[in-house]
């Protein structure tokens, strides 16, 4: 045993230490210190030099100086609270800022049995560089959540056993729910019950790889399931990353609704632009074919005269190059969209001209109205076209109504914004003549009503339609400046509106008036409920742009979760009456359970949907034809808040 000599004047250090324990404390990656009792006081009796590193102190600074005084000038307040430990086992985390900062635990032990320890050993470690890993860690973390919560697609990670453990907020908006509902869960309940065989069988094979991080190309042609069970097509990116020993799966998501539609809108048009150029070469050489019979009938007629048989035949022969003569006109009318002298037109005129025809002319279970305001602007078209326009959609109208029916000719003056035209790929901004036909037939199938201006399609019967119509009305149209809007639910109606770009200039009729201020809002809430997203968007953009507040719900479902919790704040409802899942009327019963006095205003592109709340007792603030301006939009909530 050995001992050391003290510094002059203070009391001796720890005594006897054994020179291997000596050199072990000494060379310890740790600061260790022993405190004992002398005289009354609490004194440091032993510290090695790993203690003199950490603490920034020299070694007669520590040995047989008071602990309370050493711990004092290490960091203030550490001395009371180490002392309230003495006789339990204590750790404590220190900073200190002497020559750099500095993290360091200190654990506190006591010596000894009974309840009066005779002393305590204290050791100190350094956490400096395993803090400062943990605090990049920390940061690395938050930045990737902070990039993963705002990123615009939807990212979902998951495990081997295929449960979501990342959902981040753009998912959560995808499939309409929340994250701690998902998180946890399996994903197939966002994949459509038909293809989950083929995605298991997917993720097997690719999850066979050794490879750590192995990323896939772009998957298209998928689909999803939002958390009502509607489907919609997706892209996705899937890539795999071994963590801990274990296989994670993250798929980056992208709805495509919005694209594929656009795709479909551009195809059809390409399709339509080729089949016209393919009709008017047709049309032409039909004409040529065409023409030396027609020519030929008067001749034959001249030869044949008193032979009753020979005449009949060349009658019959005249009927139908007549009626091949007007097929062709068609085609042209179609391909080349023009024919006529352009001249100032009174729809007024032309439009009671037509509703007489057409009384005369249509079965007598067919009932015909006209709507038309007497001061109705005028177009620049060719009269016999727009004719033509009128008497092909009335034919339409009458064909789908073989019971009878109610048949409408309406015209309207309408002033076109932006954001119906935003919402109509064929529209722009201005002043135009809406003509709308309405009839309250069969309706057209939904999965015909992408078809119905084809050249040459048609749903009736062999013999009994050319399937030109429509397509030669939509050519006629759009050669005038204008487009078509078409609206139809099966077993209740149809509505075809015909908008044509209104004179500038003034005439006899009068010209379009200048647009009045618009009413604007005071901040109020509106709830806009449509399942289309690009009418729930375009109307939200609208309502802020003119001084209101939006929420958007995608069905009735949403519409009444989405009152229910902010039913304070909605001043209006803006709800679409054809919906799927649950459609205007049963929201609407909806909400005037929770808040009877709702100011509810309806949106559909037939007014019979208006009779039907009306006759049901539902009475709204409103009703807004499909599609609608933003004038009309803002008239609506302005009247309804009154």
């Amino acid at each position: 045993m050995t001992s050391r000599s003290s510094a002059k004047g203070s009391p001796p250090p720890l005594e006897r230490l054994d020179p291997f324990l000596e050199t072990l404390l000494a060379t310890a990656p740790l600061g260790i210190q022993f405190i004992g009792r002398r005289g009354g006081r609490q004194v440091v009796l032993y510290a090695n030099p790993k203690l003199c590193e950490l603490l920034g102190l020299s070694m007669a600074d520590l040995l047989a100086a008071d602990d309370a005084v050493v711990l004092e000038r290490i960091l203030p307040g550490l001395a009371t609270r180490l002392s309230a430990a003495e006789g339990d086992r204590r750790s404590e985390r220190v900073e200190l800022d002497h020559d750099r900062r500095r993290i360091l635990e200190c654990v506190s032990i006591p010596v000894g049995s009974g309840t009066a320890p005779v002393g305590l050993v204290r050791t100190w470690a350094d956490l400096t560089a395993a803090a400062a890993a943990d605090m990049a860690h920390s940061e690395t973390e938050a930045r990737l959540a902070g990039i993963i919560g705002s990123a615009m697609d939807a990212i979902i990670t998951v495990d081997e056993e295929q449960r979501v453990v990342v959902f981040n907020a753009a998912a959560e908006k995808m499939f309409g729910i929340a994250a701690r509902e998902a998180i946890g869960g399996p994903l197939d309940r966002f994949i459509p019950e038909r293809f989950r065989t083929v995605h298991r069988h997917h993720i097997e094979n690719f999850g066979r790889t050794n490879v750590t991080v192995r990323t896939m190309g772009r998957l298209s042609s998928l689909f999803g399931a939002r958390a009502n069970g509607a489907e919609f097509p997706i892209e996705a990116s899937i890539s795999q990353v071994e963590v801990a020993g274990k296989k994670l799966f993250s798929v980056i998501l992208r709805d495509i609704t919005e694209k594929r539609r656009a795709e479909s809108q551009l195809l059809r048009a390409q399709r339509l632009e080729s089949v016209g150029t393919l009709a008017g070469g047709l049309a032409h050489d039909l004409n040529n074919i065409l023409a030396p019979i027609m020519l030929s009938v008067r001749i034959l007629e001249r030869k044949l005269a008193g032979d009753r048989e020979g005449l009949e035949c060349v009658a019959m022969l005249d009927q139908l190059a007549q009626r091949g003569s007007g097929i062709v006109r068609q085609v042209l009318s179609f391909a080349r969209g023009q024919e006529g002298e352009r001249v100032p037109v009174v729809v007024k005129h032309l439009v009671r001209e037509v509703c007489g025809i057409l009384r005369e002319t249509l079965p007598r279970n067919i009932v015909v109205h006209e709507e038309i305001p007497s001061d109705l602007w005028s177009v620049l078209g060719d009269p016999t076209q727009l004719h033509q326009i009128l008497m092909n959609l009335a034919v339409n109208a009458r064909d789908a109504m073989p019971s009878g029916g109610a048949l409408t000719v309406a015209v309207a003056n309408v002033d076109l914004d932006e954001h119906f035209a935003q919402m109509q790929p064929e529209a722009h901004a201005g002043a135009y003549v809406s003509i709308s036909v309405t009839d309250t037939g069969t309706g057209i199938a939904p999965d015909h009503l992408d078809r119905i201006f084809d050249p040459f399609f048609t749903t009736k019967p062999h013999g009994e339609g050319t399937g030109l119509g429509l397509s030669t009305t939509l050519g006629i149209v759009r050669a005038h400046g204008g487009f078509v809007n078409v609206y139809s639910e099966p077993s209740r109606g149809t509505r075809f509106s015909v908008y044509l770009p209104a004179m500038q200039e003034k005439s006899n009729e009068a010209a379009p008036a200048r647009r009045a201020a618009l009413p604007a809002g005071q901040g109020q809430m509106v709830l806009v409920v449509d399942d289309e997203s690009s009418i729930r968007e375009m109307t939200s953009q609208a309502l802020k742009a003119f001084g209101y507040r939006a929420m958007v719900a995608e069905d009735g479902t949403a519409a009444v979760s989405v009152f229910a919790q902010h039913e304070a704040e909605i001043a209006v409802v803006l709800l679409d009456m054809m919906m799927p899942f649950m459609d205007g009327l049963m929201t609407a019963r909806a909400l005037k359970r929770i808040r009877p006095s709702v100011r509810i205003i309806g949106s559909s592109g037939l007014e019979g949907q208006r009779k039907i709340a009306e006759a049901e007792g539902l009475e709204f603030a409103g009703f807004l034809p499909k599609p609608y301006t933003a004038d009309q939009l803002l008239r609506a909530l302005s009247e309804a808040l009154a």
